[in-house]
């Protein structure tokens, strides 16, 4: 085999090997209810930053597309208000179903707007389980930070 028909050839089979890698194929979503699925990022939230201040969500979700869905609303961090703005993707294995399921989200980022301050990016990853007992709840955090802190949703 020549040097070139030896690359094209490994070419190929790298670009084969990377297309059967991909998460899409085959995937089918696990369908939540939406509206009361105790992960999507609805209603009030909090936590404890690295910071040791409280953060305190109130937040509304509402269904954009396939791949993900929105967040807004108020809030504080320590004694300092917040507007909320962001959004919670599925991720490439995930696929939000508009009628009154999705599957479980992935992450989120969040912009927490403060009056007269640099806006804070709040970065958060879902876990929990149905299948088990376990709270679904949020790892997040902030930039510039090695540290991360839990965000749980607050009883009615």
């Amino acid at each position: 085999m020549t040097a070139t028909l030896k690359k094209l050839v490994l070419a190929v089979v790298v670009a084969g090997a990377a297309t059967s890698c991909s998460r899409e194929v085959g995937f089918k979503p696990v369908p939540i209810a939406f509206a009361t699925h105790p992960s999507v990022l609805r209603g009030a939230w909090s936590g404890n930053t690295t910071a040791d201040q409280v953060l305190k969500l109130q937040l509304t979700a509402t269904y954009d597309t396939t791949r993900q869905y929105q967040v807004s609303g108020t809030g504080s961090l320590g004694s300092g208000a917040l507007t909320v703005a962001g959004t919670v993707t599925g991720g490439s294995i995930h696929s939000y179903l508009k009628a009154q399921t999705s599957p479980i989200p992935e992450g989120a980022t969040l912009s927490l707007q403060r009056p007269g301050m640099a806006d804070l990016k709040l970065t958060c990853f879902a876990y929990g389980s149905d299948d088990i007992p376990l709270p679904w709840a949020w790892q997040c955090f902030f930039p510039n930070t090695s540290t991360s802190f839990k965000l749980t949703k607050e009883a009615p």
